[in-house]
């Protein structure tokens, strides 16, 4: 046994100095990792590497945002012309113009040094003679409540000279002047006024003279006038838009009429084409 130690010693140190390591030590640290495509059988990573920036979100066509929505602006519609006719159905008086049965007094139609009227071509032509002064000629007596419209062709007329009604005047023509004057202007204003006495002249200004845009204004235009009056409440129209309504209940019924002034320089004429009105009681 003695013999043999130093032979085993001998080989085990010589097989120890002829040994190779089976993997050798890296020289430097890689800068970049590259993934394989397949994983090999004999390497199997212990981690994922994070990406250093997170993506951008890319939208599909279902995540596209909706247009934000444009408010609708619904526009005031128009009012429409009044028409009396459809509320109130056939006229208790249509009078054309075509002759003088409404307005004819016993020597016939007037022709004054203050008025002058005179038919002609299916018009009623209504002059006033003096500068500036009110002048009306009625006719018969109308029920207590109706509506009143008077179709107008204002002539050659400037500034305020004026055309209109009369209504709830006197009962027969020897009672005192009285009444509501409903009037129009060349410059397109209206105005209503209340008659109180002829005698000294008196009157109250219900309302002044105002302009509206529903009136045609200037020379040789067309206007339809409409009142309607009930009890007391006294509604005013033009080219069948409403105006103006109010109260006044100091006349209740009487006669209607037709009024002008002539303003400045006076002789100032109108012509009526067509005159209704229905009885509302």
């Amino acid at each position: 046994m003695k013999k043999l130690l130093p032979i085993f010693l001998i080989l085990s140190l010589a097989q120890a100095a002829c040994s190779i390591p089976l993997f050798m030590e890296p020289t430097a640290t890689p800068t970049e990792i590259v993934l394989p495509t397949e994983i090999p059988t004999l390497f199997v990573p212990t981690f994922t590497p994070e990406p250093t920036e997170t993506p951008t979100e890319v939208l599909t066509p279902t995540d596209t945002p909706e247009p934000s929505e444009t408010p609708t602006i619904t526009p005031t519609p128009t009012p429409l012309p009044f028409d009396p006719s459809g509320s109130y159905g056939t006229p208790s008086l249509l009078d054309t113009m075509d002759d003088d049965r409404n307005w004819a007094g016993p020597g016939g139609l007037p022709d004054t040094q203050n008025l002058r009227l005179t038919l002609g071509g299916g018009r009623l032509h209504v002059t006033g003679k003096q500068p500036g002064w009110d002048t009306w000629w009625f006719t018969a007596i109308a029920p207590s409540d109706f509506f009143l419209q008077m179709r107008v062709e204002n002539g050659n007329c400037s500034g305020q000279q004026a055309y209109g009604l009369i209504m709830r005047g006197p009962q027969s023509a020897g009672d005192a002047g009285r009444g509501y004057i409903y009037t129009f202007a060349c410059d397109g204003s209206y105005r209503l006024e209340r008659l109180d006495a002829a005698t000294p002249y008196t009157k109250v200004e219900l309302i002044p003279w105002t302009r509206s845009d529903h009136i045609n204004d200037g020379p040789n235009e067309t206007n339809v006038m409409g009142v309607r009056m009930v009890g007391g409440v006294i509604t005013l129209f033009a080219n069948g838009f409403e105006l103006t309504e109010l109260e006044d209940t100091r006349y209740t019924a009487g006669r209607f009429g037709v009024f002008v002034n002539a303003g400045v320089p006076g002789n100032y004429t109108y012509s009526i084409d067509e005159l209704t009105y229905w009885n509302l009681r």
